[in-house]
């Protein structure tokens, strides 16, 4: 969260790219093709992914008020994870596997009969289990072509590029000095010698009075 409460804690970025006319039907389209939807503990997955309105972490239908106002696209990525504590698992386990073996009338079951028992208990406790959800605000200024992520987790960050990228067709560039020269519109040429320049201190080094004076 961030963009509508919370603290202001971001990363920006510039976004280059055309934006299309029809946006408002494409955007919502690409978001809804990207939803969020609920993690598949079937298909033995512990993570999901995916676009919810900002508003609330609920909703995935995306009608234009939810989602376009003004020349801002607001929206949010939902990331959800079950993991299941470890020290309550093998409390688990421990009492499956007892329970198994006195069914199959055996003194110890072998491992292979163990790895069952832990899978099948693992899927069961999953359903049970209640995700960990995430939600991080995204803020997508397209007139002047920048986003904001309310995040400044390396790794959010990462998948956040990947997935606004797979999403709009578009690359966000991290907001930095070189992007930001770029974006200005600097000649390449010009951003190429500023790459070649040596780091200069933003203070003058101090003198011999400067160190009789603290010294005394």
């Amino acid at each position: 969260m961030g963009a509508l409460a919370g603290t202001i804690t971001m990363t920006c970025y510039y976004v280059r790219g055309e934006i299309p006319k029809d946006f408002k039907t494409s955007y919502i389209d690409a978001l809804r093709q990207n939803k969020f939807v609920d993690i598949n503990v079937d298909l033995e997955h512990e993570e999901s992914m995916g676009w919810v309105t900002i508003a609330d972490p609920f909703n995935t239908e995306f009608e234009l008020n939810d989602v376009v106002w003004g020349s801002y696209l607001m929206a949010a990525v939902r990331q959800d994870t079950i993991r299941l504590p470890a020290t309550a698992f093998k409390l688990h386990l421990r009492k499956a596997v007892a329970e198994q073996t006195k069914r199959s009338g055996k003194e110890k079951l072998s491992k292979s009969e163990v790895e069952e028992v832990r899978d099948l208990l693992e899927k069961q406790l999953k359903k049970k289990a209640l995700p960990n959800i995430k939600t991080t605000d995204m803020v997508w200024n397209m007139e002047r072509g920048v986003v904001w992520l309310w995040s400044t987790n390396k790794k959010a960050n990462e998948q956040f590029v990947d997935f606004f990228e797979e999403t709009f067709g578009l690359q966000p560039i991290e907001k930095n000095p070189y992007a930001q020269l770029e974006q200005m519109g600097v000649h390449e040429e010009a951003l190429e010698r500023l790459l070649e320049l040596e780091p200069a201190a933003m203070s003058a080094p101090p003198t011999e009075t400067n160190r009789k004076r603290k010294a005394s």
